[in-house]
């Protein structure tokens, strides 16, 4: 079938098969390094959590290979690999956010594209080209059925992740513009999903299985194993069934131009993105301090309504829906003056200290309020009523911090490795003529 104009679908597989490298702008080729960078120490923090434990455990039966996993020593099949990679880069909740979708870009993409690069030599440029197209297809499908779609109770991340990882894999593959279409849509049909699994390990497994899909999804094009090649506007189609409008122009509008993913952005905070307005209301405001326990009489906080019905958990069972409770962030804020990696844990949810003051805190939902405002009112015993608050979104998160966050990271989760080096690395990335050189770098030596 001819390529047309008329089909999204189409017209998004051929613009991946004709895009080059050297049209894209340096601006938007730093923010895919700082992408890529990002996700390599989120993996890598998460590589040896007792989560990715678990997960190695269940796997272990079925997914033998030579797909060397980043940060650890196991190896397995690349579909299983990829599905490895963005559990653990996505268990800690640290990763990057496109605030106006909701997605974590890179997860899907760069796990599925590591465990590709396992299976044949990929340069340091032709991978950030495949990220940056993954990233870019993701994003504009997803601000096509925004904001129905995850409002919806759809996760996003997953259920538009998985396009992403089928247009980067496919793009490493060089598929045919027919055979990209056709892995758009064996994405499609294998998309899902649902914030219901938000709090739970199945939240890191929701996106985990987004990048092994769509792994397959270019595997099985790459084989002319055939699919709807115009799902994304078709009857029953991708947007009809999970979208909540019609497509517009600006699905395609300005492709190679304007970069949807150069908008990426990079959490400061290890957890949900919706607590993260709450969270530098508390932190940075001037004035900021920590307060004892018994010095607090009550505190409100007022959010945006989606940000109170998706955040608001009095009392976390454990550390992964610390990261999705409103009350939790704000206690370990004003209670600790920070906001790392070692305050969502299952310690941290547990603490009685930190559940007191968790009891003192009541969430309201506010329409005035966008989701990246927030304001917060602790009311003290002595009578003093101090407020806090958060009017836009926060700032791009600079080199150094990114930086820092790495280091942070790699202490956390891969000791054994060593992050200047990793950065060495990173930093001449783009002149790499194989990747797998950069992930070998991270395996334990026994």
């Amino acid at each position: 079938m001819g390529i047309s104009i008329l089909s999204p679908t189409h017209a998004l597989a051929q613009w991946v098969v004709d895009s080059q490298w050297a049209d894209v702008d340096v601006s938007t080729k730093t923010s895919a390094a700082a992408s890529w960078m990002n996700w390599l120490g989120c993996a890598l923090g998460g590589a040896n959590s007792p989560e990715s434990d678990r997960l190695i455990r269940a796997l272990a039966p079925f997914g033998h290979g030579d797909s060397q996993l980043v940060g650890r020593a196991e190896k397995f099949d690349p579909a299983n690999a990829a599905l490895i990679h963005a559990f653990t880069s996505n268990i800690l909740d640290f990763d990057d956010t496109h605030w106006p979708t909701g997605i974590h870009p890179a997860g899907t993409v760069a796990s599925a594209l590591v465990a590709w690069s396992s299976q044949t030599i990929v340069s340091g440029e032709d991978f950030l080209h495949a990220f940056l197209l993954g990233m870019e297809v993701e994003c504009r499908i997803g601000l096509a059925v925004s904001p129905g779609h995850y409002e919806r109770g759809w996760h996003i991340t997953a259920t538009c992740g998985v396009f992403g990882a089928a247009i980067a894999v496919g793009r490493l593959m060089q598929l045919s513009s027919q055979q990209m279409a056709w892995a758009i849509g064996h994405a499609a049909t294998q998309s899902g999903g649902l914030v219901a699994s938000l709090g739970s390990m199945a939240k890191s497994l929701n996106i985990a299985h987004a990048a092994r899909n769509g792994l397959m999804a270019a595997q099985l094009a790459r084989h002319s194993i055939t699919a709807n090649d115009r799902v994304l506007e078709a009857r029953f189609g991708f947007n009809e069934v999970m979208g909540s409008r019609p497509f517009d122009q600006g699905l395609c509008e300005g492709l190679g131009q304007n970069w949807i993913a150069a908008d990426n952005t990079f959490k400061p905070y290890p957890c949900g993105f919706l607590l993260h307005p709450t969270l530098e209301a508390c932190l940075t405001s001037a004035g900021a301090q920590i307060y004892a326990v018994e010095d607090i009489e009550r505190i409100t906080v007022r959010v945006h309504p989606l940000s109170q019905m998706r955040a608001d958990r009095i009392h976390p069972v454990d550390g992964l829906e610390a990261k999705l409770s409103l009350q939790h962030a704000v206690a370990v804020a004003l209670l600790k003056g920070e906001a790392g990696v070692r305050v969502f844990t299952d310690d941290a949810a547990n603490d009685l200290v930190v559940k007191a003051c968790r009891e003192k805190i009541k969430i309201t939902g506010d329409e005035q309020l966008s989701t990246d405002q927030a304001k917060v009112v602790i009311h003290l015993n002595n009578g003093q009523v101090i407020t806090r608050v958060m009017n836009g979104a926060q700032s791009p998160m600079s080199s150094k911090a990114l930086e820092n966050k790495f280091r942070e990271l790699v202490a956390f989760g891969a000791p054994h490795c060593n992050a200047d080096d990793l950065l060495e690395k990173l930093s001449k990335f783009i002149q790499m003529a194989n990747i797998a050189d950069l992930i070998t770098m991270t395996v334990p030596s026994s």
